[in-house]
């Protein structure tokens, strides 16, 4: 992966969608304990098998996205979790291999959720417990959104095709105010609730509406202590505690890009003026080659025409009278130096 991918990452998503995940990885601790987990997501592995590490024996977190497993590994690294990819809705394990199997953001992103479940309880051991969450359809605003919503009687016949026991929660926000000293640090709080007293019409007696539905399976029907509510409160308005580490990390990578974003340039910009130097050597090369090609042909031109000449003052000496009437006095001439020559005794001397 990038850097420009990994820094999409690490900034933070929209709130209300973080405080979701947040709450529902939160609520599913209480069944984690000392248990072998396997934690399904869609595409981003994100803090959620981190916070279930925190009491889980081991989290084998499982992603159907080919980018994710390396770099969650060391962004939420933990001695206890490991990060794999998968073709979901197909999980490559072992029956009985899981203690708790935790399923948030995926039933929507299924064609068939029934797959997924089934793959989750063949997986599962004997008592096992999953917790599964599907966008609740009930909400007016979801009714069409089309984005693998469904109903609560719907899901819940589904799982309890698959499970013995099935609890279902609702999640979604809260209405509230919070109070609290303004020189003093908050180190705790009490929660508790009221009912409004209804004095002003406008304002409508209905609860929160709910954005999504936590169901908790298993054959072994659970305690009563595992049904009760779940409140989240964000005391510091911060979505997570490692987050300015990773403001830190945002800001480090922004840095990192900008430092090579500058050095591609100013490569980019050496190689520019490396190339043009060599360009301009090349050119005079070529120029100074095509003159010393240019001279010899000269050369050899000259030369043609010489030899040419020579050989036209020849043929022109050959045809004239002069070479006509002079060439029987030649020869006879030539008769006459061999017999005047000197002829050489056997004795050495010579007779004339």
């Amino acid at each position: 992966m990038d850097s420009t991918r990994r820094l999409e990452q690490l900034i933070p998503a929209a709130s209300e969608a973080t405080y979701d995940r947040l709450t529902c990885y939160r609520f599913a601790q209480r069944y984690v304990e000392g248990k072998d987990v396997a934690d399904i997501v869609w595409r981003e592995v994100s803090y959620g098998s981190h916070l279930l590490a925190e009491t889980a024996r081991s989290v084998t977190a499982l992603t159907n996205s080919s980018e994710v497993p390396d770099p969650a590994s060391a962004s939420y690294s933990a001695p206890n979790t490991t990060y794999r990819r998968v073709d979901l809705p197909e999980l490559p394990f072992p029956e009985d291999h899981f203690d708790v199997v935790v399923v948030f953001g995926v039933v929507e992103n299924l064609d068939d959720p029934g797959d997924l479940v089934r793959e989750a309880k063949r997986v599962s051991k004997p008592d096992c417990v999953l917790v599964i969450s599907a966008p609740d359809k009930q909400v007016p605003a979801r009714q069409h959104a089309g984005g693998g919503e469904v109903y609560v009687s719907e899901f819940q016949n589904l799982l309890e095709h698959h499970f013995k026991h099935v609890r279902l929660f609702r999640l979604g926000p809260v209405a509230g105010g919070f109070v609290f000293p303004a020189s003093e640090e908050i180190t705790s709080t009490a929660v508790e609730s009221a009912r409004l007293v209804l004095t002003n019409p406008l304002i409508s007696p209905e609860p929160p509406e709910t954005c999504s539905v936590i169901a908790v399976c298993s054959d072994v029907e659970g305690s009563e202590e595992e049904v009760r509510p779940y409140l989240l409160l964000d005391r510091d308005r911060r979505i997570f505690d490692e987050c300015e580490d990773r403001a830190e990390d945002v800001q480090l990578l922004r840095e990192e890009i900008e430092r090579m974003q500058e050095t591609e340039v100013q490569a980019f910009q050496d190689t520019l003026k490396l190339n043009s130097t060599e360009m301009a050597y090349l050119r005079a090369q070529v120029r100074h080659v095509s003159a010393q090609v240019k001279r010899a042909r000269m050369r050899e031109e000259a030369q043609e025409r010489t030899i040419q000449a020579m050989r036209t003052r020849i043929h022109e000496m050959e045809n004239s009278t002069t070479w006509r009437v002079f060439n029987p006095y030649r020869r006879l001439r030539a008769r006459i130096d061999a017999l005047t020559r000197p002829t050489q005794t056997r004795d050495g001397s010579s007779e004339s």
